[in-house]
């Protein structure tokens, strides 16, 4: 009994309690031994602290245990048991309480008696640590609940504190807005009042397109009028020029023959000058009608060489056409386009000097674009860059030297270029002083 007791006391005080148990164990006959206490909570035996808490073929362990509490002990069975394998058990039951079994017992009955009076002791000590081990962990989970508590204690504050902030921004951005739409609201009444002002002012403006419109179809319609007025004595004075010089009116001398020449130049110079204004003036009044056809390229080219060759041997200059083939055509007006190419052509002439050329370049324009371009170029005096846009304008020319060079109105190239863009396309021009020239006419593919 002494012998046992002192098993038990190890058992209860050793911190390698399954060594304990095996030594227990032995002192049984058997191999090793397992304390079950009931568990109230759970209302089932469950393996003391320090016992495997996990037993292979728990139903048949529970009915075991079963067995023993019927019938205080239970004889040898074999179970299976922690680690693999199985084992004879053998089980003595104290009460309704604990029950201690006997692993690999080699004899039916261990000291039994003995063993039943000691198990209310362990399964006191038993419950002693469970209790002790459940307020470690209850006390543990309580600091923890009691840090998190702190932790949640200061967010809330932090959060307190944000809000409160916030509250205060939106209480200023509340105050901005206020402000902001006071300064709306006098700018509204200010656009108001700016607005019946620009009613106003646009009830005047449009009085006065209205007037400048009348205003322009009148000036319009007065150099159409007088253009035409004054050709017919101007074809007069140039027949009756023809007439004297052709003898009519008796023997001319060589020297009024030569001012019958200067009398016959200027009035050519003059009827040219009044057929530019009257194009000018049919343009602006929209009374310019066009006649749209594919024309060849090459074709129209070649048409204006005989009207120009004299120009072009008179200052000596040399005259080249090139890529103008007989693929290329256009959608355009070929009296309108002959007389564009005529204009660009005579003033090519008019600014290049003696031993210069003169060129003509045909091309497809980008495919996209569906145009073909012709590029009239020269060697000539060019044109300074700032006045580029200035040329197209009406009655504007480069300067006083070109003014009598050409002696012409600056009528030729604003007349070229809204004839272009009247049959759908442009003209436009790029210069270098003292290189030349290249003027750009570009027109819907034929």
């Amino acid at each position: 009994m002494n012998s046992l007791l002192e098993r038990v006391v190890a058992l209860v005080r050793s911190s390698d309690r399954t060594a304990a148990a095996d030594a227990l164990g032995a002192l049984l006959g058997g191999a090793s031994i397992i304390v079950f206490v009931r568990d109230d909570e759970v209302g089932a035996f469950l393996p003391a602290p320090g016992f495997p808490q996990s037993l292979p073929g728990g139903r048949l362990w529970r009915e075991f245990l079963a067995d023993c509490l019927t019938t205080g002990t239970s004889g040898q069975r074999g179970l299976p048991i922690p680690g693999g394998g199985e084992s004879a058990v053998y089980g003595v039951a104290s009460g309704e309480d604990v029950v201690a079994v006997v692993l690999g017992t080699d004899r039916s009955a261990p000291d039994t008696p003995a063993l039943r009076d000691l198990l209310p002791l362990l399964a006191s000590t038993f419950r002693a640590e469970r209790a002790a081990a459940l307020a470690a962990a209850q006390a543990q989970m309580a600091g923890r609940t009691a840090a998190h508590a702190e932790e949640l204690a200061g967010t809330l504050d932090k959060a307190r504190a944000e809000l409160q902030r916030a509250l205060r921004e939106a209480d200023a951005v509340r105050r901005e807005v206020e402000a902001a739409n006071l300064q709306l609201q006098d700018q509204a009444a200010e656009l108001e009042v700016q607005a019946e002002e620009l009613l106003c002012s646009n009830t005047q403006l449009e009085d006065a397109r209205r007037f400048a419109e009348e205003a322009n179809r009148s000036k319009s319609e007065f150099l159409a009028m007088m253009s035409h007025e004054l050709r017919t004595p101007l074809n007069a004075i140039g027949g009756y020029v023809q007439l004297v010089d052709l003898g009519i009116y008796g023997p001319v001398t060589d020297e009024q023959r030569e001012a019958l020449d200067r009398v016959n130049r200027s009035q050519r110079h003059l009827l040219g000058l009044i057929n530019d204004i009257l194009n000018l003036a049919r343009i602006e009044s929209g009374r310019v009608e066009y006649r749209i056809t594919t024309a060849p390229v090459a074709e129209v080219v070649a048409d204006l060489e005989p009207m120009i060759a004299p120009q072009i041997r008179a200052r000596q200059l040399r005259y080249a056409v090139t890529g103008c083939g007989s693929a290329l055509s256009v959608r355009a007006d070929v009296e309108k386009l002959q007389q564009i190419l005529l204009n660009l052509l005579s003033n090519a002439v008019k600014f290049t000097a003696e031993g210069g050329q003169v060129s003509v370049k045909c091309s497809a324009g980008e495919p996209s674009a569906q145009a073909v371009c012709i590029h009239i170029s020269d060697t000539g005096i060019g044109i300074p860059a700032d006045r580029l846009n200035d040329i197209f304008e009406p009655f504007v020319q480069v300067d006083a030297s070109h003014s009598r060079e050409g002696e012409g109105t600056g009528l030729g190239l604003s007349i070229s270029r809204d004839l272009a863009r009247g049959m759908g396309g442009d003209l436009t021009v790029t210069s270098a002083v003292g290189k030349g020239s290249t003027f750009t006419l570009s027109l819907p593919n034929g």
